[in-house]
């Protein structure tokens, strides 16, 4: 049935087009336009059909405008609507009109909206003819010219446009007679039985996929390697009791082993029971993956590094694996409920203890609770888990030069809830475990009679000086027993207590909710705000939670969470058709009990710029829901406040933290800092797979916004889960254990795409349930999104008038990490000339991110790399100017037309070279500092291609007495131009200082320009330095600069356990020096890293002095020194005194 029915479609479609070119009719065409939607474009006869060149021709419709527009609106017609041949029906101020290239043709009288109108035109070669309902109304002579056979219907642009229904529309060679023109004039159309294109379709479901790797790549384009392999090295063994006391009536269960299933004959009920003999096991690493236990005792050598990776076998992802541990039960556990938690398994398990099954867990980020009372003895224990690889793990693909970068993704899609992008991505390898393991950790837990769930804290802010926040605490209480119990919720923090007694009968649950309406200490005065780096300081307040019965304490809960109140400005598509910017309030609409979104596949409408979602029905009446004026130029993009104030939202995307999962808090906090470091203010959770407490807990302290997705990738491109039910109850575990985390401040359902209907709308009704507060968006990109990329090197211009407009997610060009990153990541035999190994590294020749553009003009610019230093240093020039002007782009239209822009990705998961601004071990290349640079407080910037210089401030106070000075100097230092301008900076804004007139100096040669602003005392609040030149080629002169030795003195004291090193550099040549790079080196030739500058890569013109902060922890540095090195900077060194 399928077949025949597609054959038939298809001769329907030829013969559609047969008939267009036998009977030259262009049409009909008929349309809906909604006043909020798009516009229809139409290539009649394809894309390369010969264009319409008859001598003469009518073109007509019957329309019925929903409104009448004020000016001339475009109806429908053929050619580009704006320039050039065209061809158009028109209303100018309601009145018919015939738009060409030539002229106007206009009717005197106005018709009426609501009502259909028969307009025609005809053309016989000199004049044209205008007819309105059957009548001649206007003529005059024409010439006009051959256009396209593309009809657009209700175009959009800067003016006015058509809002309403188009029935019939045509373009029919030949001039027709006034009686025929009348005579087509009184069939009016029957809405009933016409069908019309939308111009405001609704979201289309997934229609193709794409399994990934379907089969083994042939072998000889496999990566390969000049050095060899080199030997695994084991991790001291870990020391420590099984069971270790967290708090009062919390252990951490430890002391686990690790054993591959088919090595192990004894089933679960023999492996749970104490002795066991398990002394032929790995010891585990855990919280961690197989493959991390397995790099640190020793079986394989660590994959981060060269091509280790491939050393490591497939079949660890095929295969089952055998967990066991055994502990003494404290003492403590005697006579309570018992409770065994695991926080998370990769990807299904069963647990045995004490011989005794006791239940099973699926999904990586679902937590898996075993009510152990009775079952666990006074005296030793024994826990055995079978823990499962996720069951479609794909076939690996391995980058090389020849290969290319592969499939990102495949058949683990089907999987849902687990590490998708472990089966490869075009930012990180196959992982051969697929993070198979108990990658969280596992706990004990004691409760009583009253047992308390996960809690639920609620602030809002209602006045708009902040000067009061309403808290509000719900939390789930159970009775697990066999009688009735009558307990006392008790909630304090911050010296404020309340509490609430509820009486639950045997195996109850209820919520507990306590509001300020009835609790007045609820309402807090003066309140410390939770606000995004650069707003203020990310404050956190410690709530306790405890449940008692008789006087006992039966249960203690800890919640940490954050003062602040989201809100959004969206354009969100109404029931009329119109697309209205709006404020919206969830948080008010929950306490209303509204939904005020339609996220679902027929709530998400085509609009202008891209997509968006719906109000649902009756919402734009609701208190929740405010019209803004002023920002159509932000239409239809996404705008977060928080806490009443509009947040330039700065920052980028982790795909993945660790792509062996090793997710300490030691591991992880420097990455966060580091965001912090950069004036960043939002990551995101890219596919959810950096769902985990750790990363949460660090966004909350760093003032990180986040943008939280599930787990669903690319639509058309990436297969959707196949269990719903599985993705949902992992889902709703993720979203109540999270929820008061104040960093998130949206939900994404997908990966560039809306999940498939069923899991989109149990996704926005589980947020609406258990959240309330948050939007949730389908999609990370195009509905109220701008659509993703580019991924490659574009011009830097570019970002300024071209990309990333609006709210964008994912942008980004590559970025080759420093050069001693990149000499730790891969061998010295592979590191130059560009090999396998960097293609393996993410060096890529293929894909969305090649790099075919970056090496062309980093050729042209500066000439093809002759060693790995030359490449590096070049690379890093380039670097640092995309990565500033990726920002400086947002900048130059912030507010007027961006609200956000986001780098794909700003955190490496292992060593790469693509897109990442600092390196797996913390080290930061010039991208790092050109983000840094634009995205800093208080920003003076040079924007493209206009050379104007503006002062951005990101503060939340208004500036006066601003001066701004730019110096224009050639490469031997003769100044070219100087100018000042003192200004006033509105806060949140970006404000006009002066124009430099650079075409004429450049055609003398690069111009260096050098800008400053200092406030009125005279303190500098911002500098920043171009190089320019009239074309790529001209860039070669940077080659010429003579060398230059800076003077450098370095001082040194101690702040807790950092050093903070004070280091002053200064240019006596006559030569500008250019990108001078500070790194901090050990004696014995290891870096010290982490390590944070307050500023690197950084230029002085002759007499200029710049004192740079670089702070370090003092455990990880033994005779330090600064080094330095630069594009025309001799290599020296200084130490620190």
């Amino acid at each position: 049935m399928r077949n025949r029915l597609f054959a038939s479609t298809i001769s329907t479609l030829a013969l559609c087009g047969a008939t267009a070119a036998t009977s030259q009719t262009y049409g009909p065409i008929n349309v809906v336009a909604p006043a909020g939607g798009d516009s229809v474009r139409t290539a009649i006869g394809g894309d390369r059909a010969a264009t319409i060149d008859a001598q003469s021709w009518t073109m007509s419709t019957w329309l019925e405008p929903k409104a009448i527009p004020n000016g001339t609106a475009l109806v429908a017609g053929f050619g580009d609507a704006a320039t050039g041949a065209r061809r158009y029906l028109a209303l100018d101020q309601g009145r018919p009109s015939l738009v060409t290239e030539a002229g106007i043709l206009t009717a005197s009288a106005r018709i009426t909206a609501g009502t259909w109108h028969h307009v025609a035109a005809t053309f016989d070669g000199t004049q044209a003819r205008l007819f309105v309902d059957g009548r001649q109304v206007a003529q005059r002579r024409l010439t006009v010219s051959p256009v396209a056979p593309v009809a657009t219907i209700a175009p959009r642009g800067a003016g006015p446009f058509f809002a309403g229904r188009v029935a019939g529309f045509a373009l029919q060679v030949g001039a027709l007679d006034a009686a025929t023109v009348r005579t087509q004039a009184g069939a009016t159309p029957d809405p009933a039985l016409t069908l019309y294109q939308n111009g405001s379709p609704d979201w289309p479901v997934q229609v193709r996929q794409s399994l990934g790797q379907t089969v083994q790549q042939d072998a000889w384009t496999r990566p390969v390697s000049k050095a060899p392999f080199p030997a695994p090295v084991a991790k001291p063994l870990p020391t420590g009791p099984a069971i270790v006391a967290v708090r009062p009536g919390e252990w951490t269960v430890a002391g686990w082993k690790l054993a591959e299933a088919p090595k192990v004959t004894a089933p679960g009920t023999t492996l749970s029971r104490a002795g066991f003999d398990a002394s032929r096991w790995y010891v585990a690493t855990v919280p961690g993956t197989v493959l991390t236990t397995l790099v640190d005792r020793g079986v394989y050598a660590d994959p981060a590094y060269g091509l280790n990776n491939m050393t490591i076998p497939e079949g660890l992802a095929r295969q089952d694996y055998w967990y066991r541990t055994e502990f003494d039960a404290p003492t403590e556990t005697t006579g309570k409920r018992q409770m065994l938690t695991f926080d998370g398994v990769n990807y299904s398990a069963e647990v045995w203890l004490n011989g005794a099954p006791i239940g099973t867990m699926k999904g990586a980020f679902v937590r898996g609770r075993f009510d152990v009372t009775g079952k666990l003895r006074p005296g030793r224990n024994a826990i055995a888990v079978k823990v499962s690889p996720p069951p479609h793990p794909g076939i690996a693909h391995e980058e090389s030069l020849t290969a290319g970068v592969g499939e990102n993704g495949g058949m683990m899609m089907l999987d849902g809830p687990t590490f998708v992008a472990t089966e490869g991505w075009d930012w990180i390898p196959s992982i051969r475990d697929r993070n198979t393991g108990m990658w969280r950790g596992v706990t004990l837990t004691t409760s009583g009679a009253a047992t308390l769930g996960d809690a639920q804290v609620v602030t809002t802010l209602p006045k708009a000086d902040n000067s009061i926040a309403e808290i509000e605490i719900g939390v789930p209480v159970a009775n697990p027993t066999d009688r009735a119990v009558t307990a006392i919720v008790r909630a304090a923090f911050d010296g404020v207590s309340v509490e609430k007694p509820v009486t639950l009968a045997a195996g109850q649950t209820t919520t507990v909710v306590m509001k300020p309406t009835d609790f007045p200490q609820l309402t807090v005065r003066n309140p410390k705000l939770w606000w995004p780096n650069g707003y203020g300081d990310p404050a956190l307040h410690d709530l306790t939670l405890t449940a008692t019965v008789d006087g006992a304490t039966n249960d203690t809960r800890r919640v940490r969470f954050g003062i602040r109140q989201v809100t959004y400005d969206i354009s969100l598509m109404d029931q009329d058709g119109d697309l209205d910017r709006i404020g919206i309030d969830l948080s008010k609409a929950r306490q209303r009990g509204e939904r005020i979104v339609d996220g679902t596949h027929t709530g998400i409408r085509k609009v202008s710029n891209g997509w968006a979602a719906s109000l649902v029905p009756g919402a734009e009446n609701s208190p929740a829901v405010t019209p803004i004026k002023g920002q159509d130029g932000l239409s239809p993009y996404l705008v977060i406040r928080v806490n009443g104030v509009k947040i330039a939202a700065r920052g980028g995307n982790i795909g993945m933290d660790d792509f062996m999962k090793r997710v300490d808090r030691a591991r992880l906090e420097p990455f966060f800092r580091l965001h912090k470091d950069a004036h960043l203010n939002i990551i995101r959770n890219w596919v959810g797979q950096n769902t985990e407490d750790t990363f949460y807990d660090l966004a909350d302290e760093y003032g990180l916004m986040i943008l939280n997705d599930f787990w669903e990738s690319t639509q058309d491109y990436n297969l959707e889960a196949q269990d719903p039910a599985l993705f949902m109850t992992n889902a709703t575990d993720v979203v109540k254990r999270y929820r008061n985390h104040p960093s998130i401040v949206a939900w994404f359902g997908r990966n560039e795409g809306v999940p498939q209907p069923i899991l989109n709308e149990a996704l926005e009704t589980l947020i609406d349930k258990e959240d309330g507060t948050r939007l949730y968006m389908g999609s990370s990109n195009r509905v109220n999104l701008q659509n993703s990329g580019p991924y490659n090197w574009r011009p830097p211009v570019e970002y300024f008038t071209e990309h990333a407009k609006g709210f964008s997610v994912e942008s980004g060009t590559p970025s080759l990490p420093t050069l001693e990153a990149w000499q730790r990541a891969i061998p010295a035999a592979d590191q130059w000339p560009i090999s396998d190994m960097w293609a393996y590294h993410d060096w890529h020749q293929t894909g969305n991110g090649a790099v075919k553009t970056y090496m062309d003009v980093l050729g042209t610019r500066f000439g093809a790399g002759t060693s790995l230093a030359d490449f590096e240093r070049k690379a890093q020039m380039m670097q640092y100017e995309s990565y500033r002007a990726i920002f400086e782009g947002m900048n130059a239209r912030l507010w007027t037309e961006h609200s956000g822009r986001m780098l794909w990705m700003t955190q490496p998961a292992w060593p790469s070279s693509a897109w990442q601004i600092f390196s797996s071990d913390y080290d930061t290349q010039a991208s790092f500092y050109g983000v840094k640079k634009a995205s800093e407080p208080i920003h003076v910037q040079m924007n493209l291609p206009d050379w104007k210089v503006v002062l951005v401030n990101n503060r939340l106070a208004d500036l006066r007495g601003v001066k701004v000075t730019a110096k224009v100097v050639s490469l031997d230092n003769r100044t070219l131009a100087d100018r000042t301008a003192t200004i006033a900076a509105p806060r949140e804004a970006t404000t006009d200082a002066f124009t430099l007139d650079l075409a004429p100096l450049l055609q003398q040669g690069v111009a260096l320009v050098r800008l400053e602003a200092t406030d009125a005392a005279g303190k500098r609040l911002s500098t920043n330095f171009y190089w320019q030149a009239k074309d790529d080629a001209a860039f070669q002169a940077l080659n010429t600069l003579a060398t230059v030795t800076l003077g450098s003195t370095a001082t040194t004291r101690i702040d807790g356990a950092e050093t903070v090193a004070t280091v002053t550099l200064t240019n006596a040549s006559a030569t500008p020096a250019i990108e001078t790079k500070l790194t901090v080196m050990n004696a014995d030739g290891t870096q010290v890293l982490p390590a944070y500058f307050s500023d690197n890569y950084v230029s002085l013109l002759p007499g200029e002095t710049r004192s740079i902060e670089i702070r370090y922890p003092t455990a990880k540095a033994s005779s330090p020194s600064v080094t330095l090195r630069g594009w025309n900077v001799a290599a020296s060194r200084v130490v620190a005194r």
